[in-house]
């Protein structure tokens, strides 16, 4: 049987890290599944050590306004005062946010986004610059494949 590794998965729901933790149990392989549901609680993990492997989901529309990371207020600004679309900003693209805020712990571990950078090739080499193992995770790709990419 394979070592143990320790993966974070860090989303709003649950949806991520319980079917992940279904698919390893059915493949009998050992891996400890931990949970942080936004910037804050995968801060406190990573002070617990540094996980194995990490996986970002990037939408967090079930996320309370005050546990969003970004700045609010410039986006309100960049919006034009509208603070609902600024909102939906920063719960839509939360991943990246997160994913920005905790680069520099990142640098030796495999990191999946859930996003599709088939489209974006060029954002996906920028961001690689800072989180050399990341990888995205492609519209459609099942939970076995992700699963997959962490491994």
């Amino acid at each position: 049987m394979k070592p143990l590794l320790r993966v974070l998965v860090v989303e709003d729901g649950t949806e991520y890290v319980e079917g992940f933790e279904r698919l390893a149990a059915a493949r009998g392989l050992e891996i400890a599944f931990s949970r942080a549901r936004d910037l804050q609680s995968a801060r406190a993990a990573f002070a617990s050590g540094i996980p194995d492997a990490l996986f970002l989901d990037v939408v967090f529309d079930r996320t309370p306004e005050d546990r969003l990371a970004g700045d609010a207020e410039a986006l309100v600004a960049r919006f034009g005062g509208d603070r609902a679309r600024a909102v939906r900003h920063l719960e839509t693209h939360q991943g990246f946010y997160v994913l920005d805020a905790l680069a520099s712990l990142l640098p030796r571990i495999p990191v999946v986004l859930a996003y599709d950078f088939a489209a974006e090739p060029q954002r996906l080499e920028a961001l690689r610059g800072r989180v050399p193992l990341l990888r995205g995770l492609p519209d459609g790709t099942s939970l076995t494949a992700a699963l997959d990419l962490l491994l």
